[in-house]
């Protein structure tokens, strides 16, 4: 039987505070990741006794040598595995350390970094990886979709405040954990909903590491209900929207850039066809291993019923702690079926 592992890096930022603390024990750590959301989670819960440099540690308070142990805004890299084989599941910033016992802390991804400093542009024309490297902060790695954005105008904004708005318009923000040599890093991703480099498979079957089928369903194209509303935003900002699909359906949003009425229509039609499939829906509670990550790939067996198909991961949620070392992958697309 395999053990679930773990071990937690705390770098302190600051003037006064630079060092490392490593916790190779937890009591339970939650990670949320979509590609939906600009800022991916993490919650950090520590045992109600756990000690550093001989001395125990009960109050997210606490200090030693006079310095505070966890502070806002401290760097956090979360590694979980088996067997003492571990793999970093989080990068990212505490949010909040909460006073209370046991201490827990909350921690956003590298989009922490984003989220402060304002920004500005005058209204002049621009192409996405043209904005990004005027607004992000040096040092910071980033793929962008080629795309033109027209003119674009900024006034005072944080550049987390400039993504966000990017995604009303369906461009979309994430930061990926990507292997580098010996050593793995947070790089942001700017445009598509998914991309295809870096992106790994891994092969999930049931009664093996799918731990249970009762939140995925097996449905038929003609018994998804669905709408899909696309928009065409034109060189000069206004829009062109049509909506295909089921009246009561999920809602799905889709963008384009400069294509008229009728090309669009053809492209919301062949969206419908893409998000409207016969397939696995819903989402699939697996053990931590492989190690998925929104965008990757689930390959997955299917039972005496159902067909064998590989469907792209647009959520997990990691845990690990008493209950074990988990993932909860939520499927969005079919790549085969």
């Amino acid at each position: 039987m395999v053990k679930p592992c773990s071990h937690i890096i705390f770098t302190q930022q600051g003037s006064g505070r630079s060092q490392v603390i490593t916790f190779d024990y937890l009591c339970s750590v939650e990670i949320n990741q979509s590609i939906e959301t600009l800022t991916d989670t993490c919650t950090i819960t520590l045992p109600r006794r756990i000690s550093y440099k001989g001395r125990l540690i009960s109050l997210a308070q606490d200090t030693i040598d006079g310095k505070a142990i966890f502070k806002r805004g401290d760097k956090v890299e979360v590694q979980l595995g088996y067997d003492g084989k571990l793999k970093t599941r989080f990068i990212g910033y505490i949010k909040e350390v909460k006073n209370a016992i046991p201490i827990q802390i909350s921690c956003e991804d590298s989009m922490y970094l984003l989220k402060k400093g304002k920004y500005s542009r005058p209204n002049k024309e621009c192409s996405l990886s043209e904005l990004m490297k005027d607004m992000l902060p040096n040092g910071l790695d980033f793929h962008a979709a080629d795309m033109s954005l027209g003119p674009f105008r900024v006034n005072q904004a944080t550049p987390a405040k400039v993504l966000e708005s990017l995604k009303e318009d369906g461009i979309f923000s994430y930061f990926r954990n990507i292997v580098d040599g010996n050593t793995v890093k947070a790089v942001l991703y700017v445009g598509l909903a998914f991309w295809t480099d870096n992106r790994k498979e891994g092969k999930f079957t049931f009664a093996k590491n799918i731990i249970h089928d009762s939140d995925i369903q097996y449905k038929l194209d003609e018994d998804v209900l669905l709408k899909v509303k696309a928009t065409s935003i034109m060189a000069d900002n206004s829009r062109i929207e049509v909506e295909v699909g089921d009246d009561e359906g999920e809602i799905r949003t889709v963008f384009k850039y400069k294509i008229g009425k009728e090309d669009l229509q053809k492209f919301a039609e062949s969206e419908m066809q893409r998000f409207k499939y016969t397939g696995y829906h819903g989402t699939i509670p697996t053990f931590g291993e492989p190690a998925m990550e929104k965008g990757d790939i689930a390959n997955i067996t299917g039972s005496q019923y159902n067909p064998d198909g590989k469907y792209l991961i647009k959520a997990n949620k990691i845990t690990s702690g008493t209950q074990g070392y988990k993932q909860t992958l939520t499927i969005d697309q079919v790549l085969t079926s």
